[in-house]
Formats: structure tokens, sequence, C-alpha cells
């Protein structure tokens, strides 16, 4: 049986490896012609896109030209600049890759003559408005007919590779018809070797599993039979050994017996001897007790009289010195010692034990140079003594490391004023040294510093005014002491400081909140505050603090910024506009164009260059809100209809991801219905953006009060908490590990933020890291 399953699978193996050989040899020669036509594929997609490269690099350098011409800027120049290298070279380029086609030489070599043509008469006419000479429409019509020479030249290189592509196309195609049929041919052949081998193969294992089974069940059996043996045997030994037990423990308490009746027969003997003699000694110590009880009366009540007095003093000594060491123990870093007229130690106390180096515990009754030591009792001795004698002083002194004492020695006089003993305390006064150098330090640092530093009481009533508020203000600090904040503050911006002094009392402080402020000129001046609560010793809120910093210039720079992303996002959208009609008509006109990477890149170029005018637009947006350009215009509309509206266009561009969204009851409200669209897809497209691994987006909408609220969920990779307060700032994006691959600028969600808060909203997220993040912001009902 088991020659025969191995012969078997011998032979089975022998013909499933051959057919394996034969397919494979015939596959690679197969799949070696496939490549070589997809290289050759490949090789005139590439020489199409350097010629087509070629036509963008001068289009760029004519468009820089004229730029430059119209308005004699430099930096329109900077396209211009190099077109030439780089456009001769992508020639060369392709001259290379074609050096094998005589008809592709020519028409570069007519390219070469065309593009040096060009690019003379670009450069003659930069020199002659360099030169301030006329441009005549002569000069104009001579670079345009050259510049459509050089398109037609291309385009006749163009063509004549199109025709070598559609040939290698229609090979490729061949090659990529016959080689699957021809696989699945000998993959059909060989599964069919394989399974009548494997019906063979199976027949005979099931013959080997039932040869197996039965001798699996005669050993078990066996193991059986043997099981039960063995527990027979051990039961048996286990009954002699508890008979042997028990009468080994017979024995041994018969013998225990024998010897408590032999004790009991001894103790009884004993027992009645002492009795007898008891009886005795009983009679004369009851006449000897008599005697004795009889003087100890007369003795109790001499004593009686005698403890009354010691108790009385007793109970007054407690309770000077629980008070004593009362007042030592409360008073933190310090030392109490009580000194005798023979330099006795009465009374020592206090924390400062250790760090003043006394030695023991038991200090009471000992001399001074027994606690401390020889030398510094004799270094100190001159101190005691002047104590003793009655004067009163205070000295310092310096302990380990940067530790200060303060050290009081006054003399005690008892009723007929004589000094009967001396108060040593010693005070930790090292971290009061330490506060008055910080204030110091801290004074010094405000009264130096730039910022204007001011303190108020919570009723707006300026308390400080350092050197910084005058230069910045203008007024003296006479002259603001004991004055109102508000004299600061415009009339218009009156209403921030009640809000401020709101947060301040919560315990809350206010950092970087820019705001305008008065000068003593009546000049307005751009300011950014941080504002913090002043607490007393107790916690307890008694003032404010505010750091006042000039950001005038910040703002300038800012303005300028803006002006210029305007001015360049206008000029991008006039060729943006051009260029994404001209993608829709290619892709219209080629969809159905029989090289499938035509139409993908079609696509692909479509959806970046929408990514760039929604950028455009957002820079736009920017510079029109900060320079209060941006118009909300309200109109009444159902909130869930625009919802419903843009997830349907959103899921028209998105595949990877699920909106879930169920509309209710209608939500009117009045707002810009455009803008809260530009919000509510921004925070769909986030939601997708940074949720790669998720696959759902929930959407909700409900009223709350005399709100709405609405919230997107996602399944993303979720915020920390460090970047949820900044997350709504101007160009802020989160950086992590997840996030550096993901393109942005930081205005989406900026730009949102200020949308919903001209529409007396509010914006907010909530998030964990790694556990997704939701979007809320709420508007008023209409």
């Amino acid at each position: 049986m088991r020659l025969n399953f191995n012969r078997n699978l011998q032979i089975g193996y022998g013909i499933s490896i051959l057919m394996l050989v034969i397919v494979g040899f015939i596959s690679y020669r197969t799949v070696h012609q496939l490549l070589d036509s997809n290289h050759a594929v490949e090789h005139s997609n590439l020489i199409i896109q350097k010629l087509e490269k070629t036509i963008s690099v001068m289009k760029d350098a004519e468009t820089g030209q004229r730029g430059y011409l119209l308005t004699n800027r430099r930096q329109f120049l900077e396209p211009y600049n190099g077109a030439y290298q780089e456009a001769n070279g992508l020639v060369n380029q392709v001259a290379v890759l074609t050096k094998d086609n005589p008809g592709q030489q020519r028409n570069m070599a007519a390219i070469h003559g065309i593009l040096l043509q060009r690019m003379t008469i670009l450069q003659s006419l930069i020199e002659m408005r360099q030169q301030d000479k006329a441009i005549t429409a002569n000069d104009l019509d001579a670079g345009k007919a050259a510049m459509d020479a050089l398109r037609l030249a291309i385009n006749k290189a163009e063509n004549d590779e199109q025709v070598l592509l559609d040939h290698r196309i229609a090979q490729l195609n061949r090659y990529t018809l016959q080689t699957p049929l021809f696989i699945v041919l000998a993959i059909l052949l060989g599964l069919l070797i394989s399974v009548l081998s494997y019906i063979k193969v199976t027949r005979d294992i099931k013959e080997k599993d039932r040869l197996q089974a039965e001798l699996f069940l005669k050993e078990q059996e066996t193991a059986a039979f043997n099981e039960e043996l063995t527990a027979a045997n051990e039961e048996i030994t286990a009954s002699n050994e508890e008979l042997t037990a028990i009468n080994e423990e017979l024995v041994e308490a018969q013998e225990e017996i024998n010897t408590l009746n032999r004790s009991l027969e001894e103790k009884v003997a004993i027992r009645t001897k002492a009795l007898q003699e008891s009886e005795e000694e009983s009679q004369a110590l009851n006449e000897e007790l008599t005697a004795i009880n009889e003087e100890l009366a007369a003795a109790n009540e001499e004593y009686r009289a005698t403890n009354e007095e010691l108790e009385r003093a007793r109970d007054q000594m407690e309770k000077s010195e629980e008070l004593f060491r009362a007042i030592a123990h409360n008073i933190p870093g310090s030392l109490i010692m009580v000194v005798g007229p023979d330099h006795n130690v009465l009374m020592l106390e206090g924390d400062l034990l250790d760090e003043l180096h006394y030695k023991g515990e038991a200090h009471e009754g000992k001399h001074l140079a027994e606690v401390t030591s020889p030398e510094r009792y004799a270094a100190n001795r001159g101190l005691y003594e002047r104590m003793l004698a009655g004067e009163q002083f205070r000295i310092g002194r310096k302990g380990d490391g940067d530790a200060d004492y303060q050290v009081d020695f006054v003399p005690l006089r008892n009723e007929s004023a004589n000094v009967y003993a001396g108060l040593i305390i010693a005070l930790d006064i090292t971290d009061l040294k330490k506060a008055e150098e910080r204030s110091a330090k801290l004074a010094a640092i405000v009264e130096s510093s730039d910022d204007a530093i001011i303190s108020k009481t919570l009723d707006g009533i300026i308390t400080s005014w350092n050197h910084g508020a005058e230069r910045m203000f203008g007024y003296k600090e006479a002259e603001m002491i004991g004055q109102s904040i508000l004299k600061l503050i415009p009339e218009d911006r009156h209403d921030e400081e009640p809000e401020i002094i709101a947060r301040i009392k919560n315990g809350q402080s206010v950092e970087h909140f820019e705001t305008k402020r008065l000068t003593i000129d009546g000049k307005l001046m751009d300011l950014s505050l941080t504002i913090s609560p002043i607490r007393d010793i107790t916690g307890n809120i008694t003032g404010v603090s505010k750091i006042a910093r000039d950001i005038s210039e910040r703002k300038k720079d800012e303005i300028r910024k803006n002006d210029f992303i305007g001015m360049v996002s206008h000029e991008l959208k006039t060729p943006l506009t051009s260029l994404t009609a001209l993608i829709q008509v290619l892709n219209q006109r080629l969809k159905t164009h029989i090289d499938p990477f035509v139409p993908s890149a079609l696509g692909k170029a479509n959806v970046q260059v929408k990514k760039m005018t929604g950028m455009i637009n957002g820079f736009l947006n920017i510079a029109r809100l900060e320079s209060g350009q941006i118009q909300i215009e309200k109109q009444q509309f159902n909130l869930e209809e625009l919802i419903s509206e843009v997830i349907d266009e959103a899921t028209l561009t998105v595949s990877s991801h699920t909106f879930y969204f169920e509309p209710g009851a209608s939500k009117i409200v009045d707002a810009d219905r455009e803008k809260i669209d530009s919000v509510i897809s921004n925070l769909l497209s986030n939601a997708v953006k940074y949720s790669p691994k998720g696959k759902q987006v929930t959407i909700k909408c409900g009223i709350t009060g005399s709100t709405v609220l609405v919230s997107v969920e996602d399944e993303g990779m979720g915020i920390k908490s460090d970047d949820l307060v900044k997350l709504f700032e101007r160009y802020y994006r989160v950086n992590s590990n997840h996030t550096q691959h993901i393109s942005g600028f930081g205005i989406g969600l900026y730009l949102s933020a200020e949308i919903i808060r001209r529409h007396d909203g509010k914006i907010w997220a909530e998030s964990e890291s790694g556990k997704g993040s939701t979007f809320f912001f709420t508007l008023p009902l209409g």
C-alpha cells in the first residue's frame, strides 16, 4: 500500500513539474515581447511629453517677455531667463531619443533653427524696451510668425511620433491579447493533470486513514486496561498504609495514658503536704499585717496632703511646657531653647535641630557643650553670658549651603527682675532672603522692559505703571496711578474690559489678545495683551496684571503681505481659468482615446487645477477678510437642504469614504448661503483628507435652544489637545508624522471660523489623538 502511494505521488509531481517548465519558458518569451512593446510605447510618450514641454517653456518665455514689455518690471523676465537653454536641452534630448529615426532627426534640425530665430526676436524686443525704443506691430508680427512656425514644427514632430506610437500600441495590444490566452490554456492542462493525480492520491490517503484509525482504537483500549490495573494497585497500597498508621497511633495513645496516671498521683501527694504547712504560716502573717495597716493609715494622711500640693505644681508646669512646645512646633523653620544660669538646657524644641547639628534626642538637663560640641560652645559662650547678664540682642548666622538664620537672645526675669534663664530663638530666613532678591530682580525687569507692564484692581483702577508704559503711551507714572484703565481704551472698544475682568475673576488668563489702545496724543496703537490674575497669599484674586506689546509694525507687514497675496492671486486667476477651460475641452475630445493614459492624465490635471483654484480663492478671501472687503449677504434658506447638496457634490469626487446624514425637519437660518456652503465643504474635505484609514464621515444637524448645531465626525488620526486651541488660527497646520504628506496652507479652518463668527455663531473641535475628530458650528435660527 505504501509503495503504491509513493509511486502515485512521484508520477503526479513529475508531470506537474514538466508542465510548469514548459509553461514558464513559453510565458517568459511572450512576456518578454510584451515588455519590449510596452517600453517602445513609453519611449514614444516620453518624446511627445518633451516636445510639449518645449512649447510650454517657450510660451512661458513669451509671457514673461510680454509682461516685461508692458510693465518694464524685471521680475517678469524670470520665465524668460534660461528658457532658451532649457528648450534647446529638451530638443537635444528628443534628438538623442530619436537617433534611429531619420525623419525625426530632420524635424529636430528644423526646430533648432526656428527656436534660435524665436529667441533672437524675443531678445531684440527686450533690448528695444530697455533702450526705450518704439516697438512696432511688424516687430510683434515677426515674433508671432516665428512662434507659429515653432508650433507647426513641433506639431509635425509630434504627429510623426504619434503615427509610430499608434503602430507600437497595436503591436502591444496584440501581445497583450495572445499572452493571457496561452497562459490560461497551459494552466488548464496543468490543472487537469493535477486533478487526476489528486483523485488517485486521495483514494490511497483514505485507505491509509482507515487503517490508522483502527490501530488507534486498539491502542486506546490497551491503554484503558493498563490504567484500570494501575488504579487498583494504588488503592490496595493506600489501604495498607492507613492500617499501619492507625496501629502506631494506638500504641502512642496507650503510652501517654500511663504517663498521665503517674503524674497525677505525684501532684496529689505534693498538694496535700503544702496545705498543711500553709495553715501555720497564715496565722503568723495575719498578726504582722494588722500592725502594718495601723502604721500605713497614719502615713497615708501625711502623703495625701503632700500629693495635693505636688499635683497642683505639676499641672501648672505641664501647662507651661505644653504651651512652650506648641509654640515651638507651630513656628515653621524655627528652634527655641531655654538655657539655665549654669548653661544647662532647660528646654529645646523646633524643626531645625538636625540642620543646626544638635546631637541626640533627650536634651533637657544636659550642658550646651554636650548637645552641640565643645568647640562650638566655646565660640558662642560670650553670647550666652551676655544674655544671662541681662542683654537682649539679635545676630545673623550662615548655615550649610546657602541657608540664612536669624538668632534672638532674650533674658528671662522673675518677679524681682532678676535673670533666672535665657531664651534663644533661631529662625530660618533663607526663603525670605531669596524672596527679597527675586522681588528686586523682578522690579528691575519690569522697569527695564520695553513692554508696558501695568497692574490694576478688579474695578479697573491702575495701581502700577512701568517705564515701558511711559514710553508706549506717553503718560508719566504720577499721571496714571489711581486713574481708570478706560482712559487708554477707545470708546468703541469699552465692551472689551468687562469681558476681560469676567475671565480674570474666574481665574482664567488672556494670552496674545490683539486690540487697539490710545496714546497721550490720541493716536491708535496696535497692541498684543497678555493678562493674568494677581492672587494674595490665600489664593484670592485681588487684581490684574497686564503686559502690552506694540505690534504696529507687524500689522503693517501683514497688510503688505495680504496686498501682495491678493495681487498675485488676481494675476493667477486669469491664466488658471484659461487652463481649466482647455483641460475640460481636451477631456471631452480625448475621453475615448485609444491610450487610457491620456484621459486619466487629463482627469488628474483637472483635479489639480481645481485644488489650485480653491487655494487661490482662499488667499483672496483672506485678503478681502483682513481688508474688510468681504461681504456677508444674508438670506433665509433651509440648512439641511444645503448640507445634502454639499454631500452630493462631495460624493461625485470622493470614492474612499461614505457620508452618513439623515435629514429631518427643515431648519431655516438667516445667513450667507454661499459662504456657509464653503464652510461645510471645507469640513467634509478635511474629514476625508485627515482620515485615510477611516471609511465613514457622519454629519448631524439639530436645534439647540435658539441655534442650529451642525457637527462633522470622522474616523481619522485625531488631534492633540495642544493643537486644538490653535486649530482655527491663520496658516496654522498640525505637524506630525501622519500629516507631513498632506497638502494644505492652514487657511480653510481660519476662513471658516471667521465666516461663522461674522454670523454670530461659534465653531470648535473635539478630538483625542488616534480616535478621530468632531467639528461643530452653530448658527442663529432665522
